[in-house]
């Protein structure tokens, strides 16, 4: 069978590179293609945090409960029911009966623990030493203990109460894959991804696509496509070329006047709406240069988030006065954080010019569309412009996705361009990512800037703690205070959340935390199938 599919792949992506093929011919009406700007870097939802592994495990894996569809409501998906102890410190979870993983494992409660323990057990052996485990160390530190306290019946347990941990368990690191998957892959199972979805992983060759099969004992809806092919296609135009001509079934990664344009096109279904993200530049404090406060204080005077907005958004987003989108719980009363005063910059600046003239500063970007920079290198040219308006040489060095997010895991920079999509939809997984200290170690960082204060890391997480909305409210706009001061990272914009169908295709809904379920999708013709007997 992996055979079989090892060939269709390249049949598929031969056909699917010759875009003067008619859209009917380039593949079949069972397969569903989906066109993006860069590859996934690992599929273990353990230890990923980019935006392509995590689409390409949304097909593959699931969790104990989700985000009902379009919302972020919670609602139970491998547990048939859930309930929270009144202390909140005992979370319990009634397994979904007659589930199986893609290998043949029966779900229980002991399977279900094992995604868990694996993470938090460093003897566990599937705790792999290559393994960053990033999310553990601050969406879950709380997790005491995973416990199947009945075949069926899973409890989480926590050391103190954490008003964002139901959120967390319905995003991608408490996803759950087979207990076999070590016994069977070793350090492989980081590309052989064995989860309960709607999708089963067939075959990876990386840099051009991901092939996937339907799962046929699904015990959900099933799939209208028998396949479904995430495949790279790093340029824009070709991208959306491929879809125009049918060589691609839908796309992310627009640039914003190409959205435009496709709103009018009959032949395409635009889906677009406010994402929870935000693009923003990072400081390294540990080099000297932009370790003063009073440059950090100067380059935020200098950039005009409008403009900005404009040139890299084009209509598509909304300049970022804040690093949490607006709406988001604690998001602040105080007056705006955005202000441009380039004179006021010039001033701040001028005694720490010297510290520039030798070299400039580098700023480094990534050549992948994200949704809140659907084209980086133009942005961050952009903000080139910015800073020698201001009297700061700078110079941009445009990197591959995955050698941008190594280099500031690692803290391997002066200045970087990049962002953050919002996992869960609470303010803890902006903050907590970028100003928490125990997000800054080096390797496995979200905290780019490693940014250090005692302060910070108390209120972030005594809000954790606070279930009152109103007490945890006033919580995060003290820590928002606080990096207004020392500003270590410079919100520049948000970005929408915007995917491209062709018409022919129905089914399709975005989400809030932007994952792609494109196990829903079906051309508008076929009715639901039914695999079940």
């Amino acid at each position: 069978m992996r055979s079989t599919f090892a060939l269709l792949l390249v049949s598929l992506l031969f056909l699917v590179g010759c875009s003067r093929e008619p859209a009917g011919e380039v593949s079949s009406s069972q397969t569903f293609i989906f066109a993006r700007g860069s590859d996934a870097q690992k599929l273990d939802p353990a230890d990923v945090d980019d935006g392509e592994s995590v689409n390409t495990l949304t097909q593959i894996c699931e969790g104990l409960v989700r985000f009902k569809s379009g919302t972020l409501e919670i609602e139970p998906w491998l547990a048939e029911s859930y309930s929270i102890s009144d202390d909140g410190l005992v979370y319990s979870f009634d397994i979904r009966k007659g589930v199986r993983f893609h290998d043949g494992t029966p779900l229980d409660a002991k399977a279900a623990a094992y995604s868990f323990l694996r993470q938090m057990d460093e003897d566990h052996p599937a705790h792999l030493p290559e393994a960053a485990f990033a999310y553990w160390s601050y969406l879950y530190q709380d997790i005491q203990d995973v416990v199947a306290v009945e075949p069926m019946r899973l409890e989480i347990r926590l050391y103190r109460p954490n008003a964002a941990m139901l959120r967390s368990l319905a995003i991608f690191p408490a996803w759950l894959i087979s207990p076999k998957a070590y016994e069977t892959y070793g350090t492989e199972m980081q590309r052989h991804p064995v989860g309960t979805g709607p999708y089963r992983f067939v075959e990876w060759r990386p840099n051009e696509a991901i092939l996937l099969e339907r799962n046929p004992d699904y015990w959900g809806e099933a799939p209208a496509f028998e396949r479904l092919v995430m495949k790279v296609v790093p340029d824009n135009t070709t991208r959306l070329l491929q879809l125009k001509s049918g060589a691609a079934h839908g796309m992310d990664g627009l640039q914003p006047a190409e959205v435009a344009a496709l709103r009018t096109d009959p032949a395409v279904t635009v889906y677009e709406d406010a994402g929870l993200n935000v693009g923003y530049l990072a400081f390294n404090l540990e080099t000297p240069r932009v370790a003063i406060p009073e440059v950090r204080k100067a380059i935020s005077l200098a950039i005009d988030r409008e403009r900005f907005a404009t040139v890299a958004l084009e209509g598509a987003g909304r300049p970022a006065s804040f690093p949490i989108p607006q709406g988001f719980l604690g998001y602040p009363d105080f007056e705006d954080a955005s202000i441009f005063d380039l004179v006021q910059a010039r001033e701040l600046i001028a005694p720490h010019l010297g510290l520039f003239a030798e070299r400039p500063l580098e700023i480094i970007v990534m050549n992948a569309p994200r949704p809140y920079l659907p084209d980086p290198v133009t942005a961050a040219t952009f903000l080139q412009g910015q800073l020698e308006a201001l009297g700061i040489p700078a110079k941009v060095t445009v990197l591959d996705f995955k050698t941008q997010l190594d280099r500031l895991r690692n803290g391997d920079f002066e200045a970087g361009m990049i962002g953050w999509v919002g996992d869960n939809g609470d303010t803890d997984n902006f903050l907590s990512v970028f100003f928490g200290s125990w997000s800054a170690v080096k390797g496995a960082a979200t905290n780019y800037s490693f940014y250090r204060n005692e302060r910070m890391d108390t209120l972030l997480l005594e809000a954790r703690q606070e279930i009152d909305p109103e007490r945890r409210a006033t919580l995060y706009r003290d820590a928002l205070r606080l990096w207004h001061r020392d500003l270590p990272i410079l919100p520049l914009c948000h970005g929408d959340n915007i995917v491209v169908l062709r018409s022919e295709f129905t089914g399709f809904a975005l989400q809030k935390i932007g994952d792609l379920r494109l196990s829903e999708v079906r051309r508008r013709r076929d009715p639901a199938p039914d695999l079940k007997e």
